[in-house]
């Protein structure tokens, strides 16, 4: 799979909650994309690098950030998302942002968690509960 490079449709169910994230300079997040925090703390593009926190939620509009006061929106919540390898037997476990857009159930080198994966659906989607109550078991 790939990153975002345009905005996409991500259905979601359920109670959704909105909150807002300072971003990262010159970073662009799309509608419909993970959005994780970086090790300042700052809004980017889910992707996997070593100092990248885990998926705080599914940006409601896209932004470009173009300095420090620029404000990402999320919702938490479950959501559909695009997978790379589950299985039924995942259910209930994290799963991992490979993007912006897919999760898979391996922890890809410095994959960020996305969220715990609440039904599965296909080999390549489920529905995943995104948000930081997913931590707690």
């Amino acid at each position: 799979m790939a990153a975002l490079s345009a905005k996409r449709i991500t259905k979601s169910r359920g109670l959704t909650r909105k909150v807002r994230y300072l971003m990262a300079n010159g970073v662009t997040v799309y509608t419909g994309g993970m959005v994780c925090l970086n090790s300042s703390g700052l809004a980017i593009p889910a992707a996997a690098a070593a100092d990248n926190r885990a998926v705080v939620g599914i940006c409601v509009a896209s932004v470009t950030s173009a300095d420090a006061t620029t404000w990402c929106e999320v919702l938490e919540g479950e959501f559909l998302m695009d997978a790379q390898t589950l299985a039924q037997d995942d259910c209930f476990k994290i799963v991992y942002a490979d993007d912006d857009a897919t999760v898979d159930d391996a922890q890809a080198t410095n994959a960020p968690v996305a969220g715990r994966l609440i039904e599965f659906v296909s080999a390549s989607s489920g529905w995943v509960r995104i948000g930081p109550q997913i931590l707690v078991a």
